[in-house]
């Protein structure tokens, strides 16, 4: 998987470390129902330019 570069985010956080806390969250709550399916999956995210996230 690509990783993005090594710039940091306003949070102070590298960006690809961001981007793998996102990947991880959507894996689990939207693909994995919360660890009751599709076990095994991986999700990984490659060049975001913009999230938009309301809930």
């Amino acid at each position: 998987m690509p990783r993005a570069s090594s710039t940091h985010t306003p949070l102070g956080l590298p960006e690809q470390q961001l981007m793998d806390i996102v990947a991880e969250g959507l894996q689990e709550i939207c693909f994995k129902d919360r660890g009751c399916s599709a076990h095994g999956l991986l999700v990984g995210l490659t060049d975001i330019d913009y999230l938009d996230v309301d809930y």
